[in-house]
Parts: C-alpha cells; structure tokens; sequence
C-alpha cells in the first residue's frame, strides 16, 4: 500500500563552495520571487530525457549527471547535481526527489517512489512526461485566455492617460483663450484631466499600495481563501477556474490511481496540485467523506462542484472496477468544456472590449469638439448677418 511521501525538514551538510552560490540564489529569491523557479516546461523536458535514457538502460547517475549539463535553469542544474551526488552517496532516487518536493511536486515525488519500488521507473516517468505536457496545454489555454482581458485593459487605460495627459490639456488651454462656457460633457473631461495630471504621482502610489496590500493579504490563508471565493463567482471566469482545477484533480487521480497508489492516498496527493484553496477544501471533505466508508461518487455529489454526468461516470467507474479510465474520461470531458468555454470567452470579450474603449474614447473625442462646433456655428452666423462676431472671439468688432 502507497503512503504518501513527504520531505522531512532536515539541515544539509554544507559542502566546500556549495555557500556562496546559496546564499547568492536565496537572496536574489527575496528580491524577485520568480529567479531560478522551475516551470512546468522545464519540468517536463526533464521527465522526458530521464525517461528516454533509463528506456535505453543508462543508469540513474549517469543520466542526472547529463541532465545536470542539458538544464538552462542555474537553479535546477544545481538540484539536478546535488541529487546525483545523494544517490552515488547510497540514497535511494525517490529520497532525493523527496528532498526536493518544493520543486517536483508532492504528485510527482510519489509516482517516482512507487516507480523505484515496482522496478518500473519508465513506465511512471512516460506517464508522468504525458501528464505533465497535457496540463502545460491545458494551463497556458487557460492563462492565455485569462491574460487577453487583463492586455486590453491596459492597452484601453494607456490610451485614455495618453488622452487625459498629453492631447485634452491643449484643448482647455484653447478653450481658455475663448472664455466660452463650455458644455457640461466638456468641462467634465477637462477638470478629469487636470484632477489625473496634478495627481498622477498620488493616484499610481495609491494604486501601487492597494495592489501590494491585496498581494500580502492573498498570501495569507484567509485571505487566499476570500479571493479565491471571489474569483469562482466571477462569470465565465469562475466557471473557467473550476472546469480546469477539476479536470486537473481528475486526470492526477486517474494517473496516481494508474501507477498503483490507493485511491484514498491518490485523493490527498491530487487536492495538492488543486490551485483554488475553495475547491481544493471542499474536495478534503471528500477525502474525509470517502475514508468514512461514503462512495466516491456519492461524496462528490454532494459538494456540486461536478454535473451529474461526471458523477455517474465516476459510480459506473467504481461499481465495474475501472475508476482509473473514468476518471479519465472525466479529465476529458472537462478539457473539451475548458475549450469550448475559452473559444466563447474569446469570442465575447474582445468585442466588448472594443465596445467599452470606443464608447469612452467617441465620448472624450465629441466632448472635446463640441465647443469648436459652436464656436464654428458662432462665427459663421455672425459673418452671415454682418452682425458682431461672439464675445472672446479674434478679430471680433
């Protein structure tokens, strides 16, 4: 029976000329969260070559040894070389990726495990370099699609500070030289601009402050918790958000439960890989539900995160001894709603988009040009008359 492995904290001998580029690497950590991460593509280019050379019978030192040189992450190769020197040391390999479960991923750490004490590591490492190459598919649709909104917008907001800033102080000087009244839409315009340009310093530290105080909070657990709650009731955003945490809890069971693991154990090992900390507790009470004895299919049907098709899949899965290929068809059956679901998205928000950037900008353009056609219907019927041109105007008498 599979238990789940996990790192024991445990101090690591300092090695000769291993300090330096430690404490090198952990303060460039502090100061940008993102150096030396291992991403998922990395991840997977190294699944794949430590599957093709034990395939082709290369033994584990020789092949972390040459993976350590094909790596491009300094931090990696690092990990990649010091794993190397643990397993030559008597260690087994599923010790030192255990030792390095931050990076790999407790899902990961556990089907090298399992793979080590079968005596079939490649099997587990194909399936891990499939899996993992779907959900780089699956999340850089989803990103892809999330992030499109996010460009617009600040395309949208730098045209209109371009506006405010640089095109309608010109206009009010020349307004000004007239002493018109201005119509209403128009002085609205102005005084939003001369607001935006004498506090435009004020305005982004605000701004700044509010975005790094919401960051701080969305690290705290609560606060992760509030956000996340927030993000599943946004429409099609929400909904987009729980499609792909469930098709990725589906397909990592199914790959877990595959590979050998218990299903109780592959539950917990796949609630960890869940991003959202609302679905991710809600599927813990499934756990919980399921070691109490409750079906699995029963105990997901009552938290409502799955339709009842997937449900009923997952109870044939059960009754007929195929759990792993249901959930499976699960894993798939959300993938092609997360694609339907992107292509409608794209779909909608681009042209509302266009909608909402041209409706301020015509707002701003006519604002701006109302006062030049009245002074233009001014003049024109003044000279018409012969009588006075308008008060303000050049040349007027």
């Amino acid at each position: 029976m599979a238990e789940i492995e996990r790192a024991k904290p445990a101090p690591e001998p300092k090695t000769k000329g291993s300090e330096g580029p430690e404490e090198e690497r952990s303060l460039l950590s502090y100061l940008n969260p993102f150096y030396g991460r291992v991403t998922t593509a990395q991840l997977l280019l190294f699944t794949k070559y430590f599957a093709t050379l034990n395939k082709a019978g290369i033994s584990v030192l020789r092949t972390l040894a040459t993976l350590a040189r094909q790596m491009t992450n300094p931090r990696f190769r690092h990990i990649i070389s010091r794993m190397r020197d643990e397993v030559e040391g008597g260690i087994p390999l599923n010790a030192a990726f255990r030792k390095n479960e931050d990076v790999f991923g407790l899902l990961y750490v556990n089907l090298v495990r399992v793979g080590e004490e079968s005596g079939r590591l490649f099997n587990v490492l194909d399936r891990l370099a499939t899996l993992l190459e779907r959900q780089l598919k699956l999340r850089r649709r989803v990103l892809a699609a999330m992030t499109y909104p996010a460009i617009i917008t600040v395309v949208a907001t730098g045209v209109v500070l371009f506006l405010m800033l640089a095109v309608i102080p010109n206009f009010a000087k020349l307004f000004q030289q007239f002493g018109q009244e201005l119509p209403w839409a128009t002085q609205v315009v102005i005084d939003t601009s001369t607001f935006i340009g004498n506090n435009f310093l004020n305005i982004t530290a605000i701004l700044l402050g509010i975005v790094l105080v919401l960051y701080q909070v969305n690290q705290t657990k609560g606060g992760k918790y509030f956000f996340d709650g927030l993000k599943l009731k946004v429409p099609m955003f929400g909904e987009l958000t729980q499609k792909y945490n469930i098709a990725l809890y589906a397909r990592n069971l199914a790959t877990l439960f595959q590979s050998g693991v218990t299903i109780i154990t592959g539950m917990k090992i796949s609630v960890e890989a869940v991003d959202n900390a609302v679905i991710a507790e809600a599927l813990l009470s499934v756990v919980r539900d399921v070691e109490g004895g409750k079906p699995i299919a029963k105990a997901l049907g009552q938290i409502n995160i799955m339709p009842e098709l997937s449900t009923q899949m997952i109870e044939v899965g059960e009754e007929s001894g195929n759990l792993d290929e249901m959930l499976e068809k699960v894993a798939d059956f959300y993938e092609d709603e997360i694609n339907f679901l992107i292509d409608q998205l794209t779909a909608l928000v681009e042209p509302a988009f266009i909608v909402v950037l041209g409706s301020i900008v015509g707002f701003i353009v006519v604002a701006m040009y109302l006062p030049i056609f009245r002074m233009a219907k001014v003049v024109t019927g003044g000279g018409g008359a012969g009588g006075p041109a308008g008060p303000g105007l050049p040349g007027a008498g």
